[in-house]
């Protein structure tokens, strides 16, 4: 059976294409296409378009409100998405017989979705900053991360768009 990719793991992951993509010269799509490829080899189908178009849509919240600190922003909202659940629980991502990586059964988002969900946090983190990711968080840091704690040191280059056929 296909699984799709969990909300909150593609949400993380749309801050972090977001984040890269500010700290470098290369083009958003690559940033996209790398990331959405290396989702798909795990779950059903990731597109590009998803990524961008969410990614674009945090950049487009954080350009609005005039932050200043957007990097901090989005690292802190991929701190939230993996650490925390909905309610504001622990997130943990090895439970008994599962893990929160597994993926779901029904596909729980599109770029709408997603970026109505970036909106509000950031907001809220301007009242809240203990929301604020700690300075010493990483990726390396999830417990129980398997794959997922590498995300960030994907090695991306104008090279790829070479080598990817889309």
């Amino acid at each position: 059976m296909s699984k799709f990719c969990p909300e909150w793991l593609l949400s993380a992951t749309v801050a972090l294409v977001a984040k890269r993509y500010l700290d470098s010269p290369l083009e958003l799509a690559l940033f996209a296409r790398k990331y959405a490829n290396i989702l798909s080899e795990r779950y059903n189908e990731i597109t590009p378009d998803l990524i961008e178009q969410s990614a674009e849509g945090f950049l487009r919240v954080l350009s609005e409100a005039e932050a200043e600190d957007a990097d901090s922003v989005l690292h802190s909202y991929a701190f939230g998405r993996i650490t925390r659940l909905e309610n504001g629980d622990p997130r943990r991502i090895k439970g008994l017989f599962s893990s929160a990586l597994d993926g779901t059964r029904a596909e729980e988002y599109n770029a709408e979705q997603l970026i109505k969900s970036f909106r509000p946090f950031f907001f809220l983190l301007r009242s809240k900053p203990s929301l604020s990711a700690p300075s010493t968080w990483s990726w390396k840091h999830i417990e129980n991360g398997e794959w997922i704690t590498d995300l960030p040191n994907v090695e991306i280059s104008l090279l790829d768009s070479f080598n990817d056929p889309t």
